[in-house]
């Protein structure tokens, strides 16, 4: 298995949508502080001189979160829809195996995007209070808290993904279907059933992102109900793929 899991790193380091990817969460990121920086002193949010409005800034790459998850989707599902799921089980028989490696892989993935959203969230709103002329008022501790929870939310998230990916193995429906409950479903439960919506995917990555305990949701707990995501998502899909007639 340790072969199996150097070898999907190293595919991962090498194909060109890892880079993309990285690409487009440094993009998003900056978009997104720019446009927190423009619109800060305004109806949405406060002046760049108040602790909750640089806070903001600093979590900047809690979107990340996202694009962790679409990449995830794919970690799996593209073997499928290109056929390498065969050449890739010839290689190690042990589909237990496959599948552990990918988990690895997309866990890995997942602190990479992160860590570029923390590190250009941070650049970028050092950019902007250094122009600003603003004085750095969030303490240590708290961005601390916030980059570390934006990357395990990250990571967990691919997680997440790779076994959506794994358990639908069609990956646009795998990625249409991670984004409709992300984007559609998650947010319409949050409005109708806020305590549950807490406690979904997104939610439990915004709490973590944010280097805050929710009401009722602490880091820790966001954390570890986050990763039994991953983990429940899978095994379900080592599960379907013990199972599966791979031809």
């Amino acid at each position: 298995m340790i072969a199996q899991i150097r070898a999907e790193m190293l595919k991962l380091a090498t194909v060109r949508t890892s880079l993309l990817f990285v690409l487009a969460t440094a993009a998003l990121t900056a978009l997104i502080v720019g446009m927190q920086a423009v619109t800060a002193g305004g109806e949405f949010m406060g002046p760049l001189d108040e602790p909750a409005t640089q806070a903001a800034l600093f979590a900047s790459g809690e979107p990340v979160t996202l694009i962790a998850i679409v990449f995830g989707c794919l970690a799996l599902a593209t073997e499928f829809r290109h056929q390498t799921i065969v050449t890739t089980l010839l290689a190690d028989p042990h589909r237990g195996h496959v599948v552990a490696a990918k988990s690895a892989g997309a866990l890995a993935g997942g602190v990479v995007l992160g860590a570029v959203g923390v590190l250009v969230a941070a650049a970028g709103t050092w950019v902007v209070l250094a122009v600003s002329g603003t004085e750095l008022l969030v303490g240590a501790g708290l961005l601390g808290r916030a980059a570390a929870g934006t990357v395990a939310a990250a990571a967990l998230g691919s997680l997440f993904g790779m076994g959506v990916g794994g358990v639908v193995r069609n990956q646009a429906m795998a990625v249409g279907a991670t984004l409709l409950l992300l984007l559609a479903v998650e947010p319409l439960v949050g409005s109708l059933a806020p305590d549950l919506g807490r406690w979904l995917p997104s939610g439990l990555a915004t709490v973590l992102a944010s280097g805050q305990a929710a009401p009722g949701v602490g880091l820790a707990a966001a954390a570890l109900v986050l990763a039994l995501y991953g983990v429940a998502t899978a095994a379900v899909a080592a599960l379907l793929l013990r199972r599966a007639d791979i031809a």
